[in-house]
């Protein structure tokens, strides 16, 4: 009898065969974020202020402030930037707008000062410390469940540009083009595997497959969502997306 005759043992068998692999995920994301958090005590200083890392981290602070103060408008353009003629804010909304959410939840729609603060100076650890699960299953679904672990490990902990930009206190969008960027190939990785194991055509979709369009139409959707938050995060985001284009086209073709 196949495992499809006994949908729930074979559910049942998988996520027992998966959770070591869960857990070391887990442990690892919850090990990074330590790490990111280790400086803490140069970012929350002894007279309570809160000293972010570089003038870009300043930068979006404001930004985050102004945004708090005529939420949910954001500043475009900012007339304090390249005296005296101004100048537009080159990068997107989405992390600044992200971290204003969480504000003005955890402040029940008044977070103080010192709490935007410290969501500001958290926020990028703790994105840098996700970033962990998306490259978990990239790497499983490359070369198996050890290569998604070393590649977790590796991008917990490795020193380098991400480590840096995703420390606490490093209060700029870099970390989320990063997590979004990543969590697109993941899906999109997705969405190309389950089409080939459905043996995915054009003619499916002109006679309404559902059974063979369903899942890969789901993670074309995430990944399209992944895309634009990315976008969102880093307008110069449309470069990866013309050299995804490029290889879709190629596999098309080939």
């Amino acid at each position: 009898m196949s495992s499809q005759d006994h949908p729930v043992s074979s559910s049942k068998d998988k996520i027992k065969s998966n959770w070591p692999y869960t857990l070391a995920v887990a442990i690892i994301g919850f090990i990074s974020l330590w790490v990111r958090t280790l400086p803490s005590n140069t970012v929350f200083l002894s007279d309570g202020s809160v000293r972010f890392a570089t003038n870009d981290a300043w930068y979006h602070m404001r930004t985050l402030r102004a945004l708090l103060e005529n939420y949910p408008h954001r500043i475009f353009f900012d007339p304090m930037t390249n005296y005296p003629n101004g100048s537009y804010t080159h990068f997107g909304p989405l992390f600044d707008q992200m971290m204003a959410i969480i504000s003005l939840i955890l402040g029940m729609g008044h977070p103080s000062s010192h709490l935007v603060d410290t969501v500001g100076a958290y926020f990028p650890a703790v994105l840098g410390a996700i970033i962990v699960i998306p490259v978990y299953y990239i790497g499983k679904y490359i070369g198996g469940h050890k290569t998604g672990i070393l590649a977790a490990i590796l991008i917990a902990f490795a020193p380098g540009q991400f480590l840096t930009r995703s420390m606490i206190g490093f209060t700029d969008h870099h970390v989320a083009e990063s997590l979004f960027s990543t969590l697109f190939m993941m899906f999109f990785m997705l969405a190309l595997i389950s089409a080939k194991e459905r043996k995915l055509r054009f003619e499916d979709v002109f006679n309404k497959k559902f059974s063979v369009l369903k899942e890969p139409f789901i993670y074309s959707v995430l990944a399209g969502v992944m895309y634009s938050a990315y976008q969102l995060c880093w307008p110069g985001g449309s470069l990866f997306l013309f050299i995804v284009l490029v290889y879709a086209i190629f596999q098309y073709i080939l």
